[in-house]
Parts: C-alpha cells; structure tokens; sequence
C-alpha cells in the first residue's frame, strides 16, 4: 500500500511491536476493543462499517475501503459525532481516511498507520495525534505483546 508513503503532512506513526502477523490483524479487526474502545459492526472485509464509541457520546463510523489479510487494512470515516464541544472536529474527521500497514522485520513487526486528512494546521491536530499516540504506542502494542491494553472504557 503506498497510501503511508505520501508526505502531506498527514499524521503519522510506527511502531515495532513483539508479535506476528496474524494478532496485529486480529487486533485491527475483530479485537479493536482490546485496546482502542468499544466497536459495534464489523471491521473483517471490504465494504464493512462499523461503529468506534467512547463513554457512549463520542463515537466514529468507518467502512473499510481496502483490506489485504495480515498485510493492509483502510477505513473511511463515514460519520463523526465527538462530544468534546469544539467546532469542526467532526467535519474534520469525515472523509479522512485511516490506513494501516503491518510488515515482518525478523522476529519483530512494524505497524505503520497514517490518518490521511489529520493534519498539523487542523482543530483536532494536538487532541488527536495525542490519543493516537497513546493507542498505538502504548495500548496496542501492550495488548500484543503482554494481552491486556487500555481501551477506553465505556
């Protein structure tokens, strides 16, 4: 997938993370509420939508637009309602597009994700690159490599 080779600007992050495969796949598609928040839908194939909810007022709808097994995976937002009571944050999530790449470097994977569309200059730059930094970083990565992660609890 060449979409996390584009430079504009987009936030992005890596991350080395001591699995395989098959779980960093499974934790991005049938396991998001191990380490990111609850989920209501499904996320297993193209033209899936589901639903991210945090504490029951913020919540994220996302079809997956391109899924590759244990290797790509996209998701379009298709609906964003945060309750955080700063305009333009949900404007600036629709549309945005959320890819992530999971490859095999010797004993190690590296995950990378890009959110095409959340940008330095936009509202929900410092708040969501924050959160993402936390839920890939930390959360993630501790579900995969010890089994329990941080999820936002509902």
């Amino acid at each position: 997938m060449s979409q996390l080779k584009q430079n504009d600007n987009s936030y992005q992050k890596y991350v080395i993370i001591d699995t395989n495969v098959i779980q960093v796949f499974e934790a991005l598609t049938t396991n998001m509420d191990k380490w990111w928040a609850k989920i209501e839908g499904s996320a297993q194939k193209k033209g899936d939508v589901f639903k991210i909810s945090f504490n029951g007022n913020s919540y994220w709808k996302f079809k997956v637009t391109n899924i590759t097994e244990f290797s790509s995976i996209s998701w379009k937002c298709i609906a964003s309602h945060q309750n955080h009571n700063i305009n333009g944050m949900d404007e600036e999530w629709l549309d945005s597009t959320l890819h992530w790449e999971i490859k095999q470097d010797n004993d190690l994977i590296q995950v990378h994700f890009l959110h095409q569309g959340l940008v330095p200059h936009g509202i929900c730059y410092n708040a969501c690159s924050s959160a993402w930094d936390f839920y890939i970083t930390d959360s993630l990565k501790r579900f995969l490599e010890h089994g329990e992660g941080k999820p936002e609890f509902i």
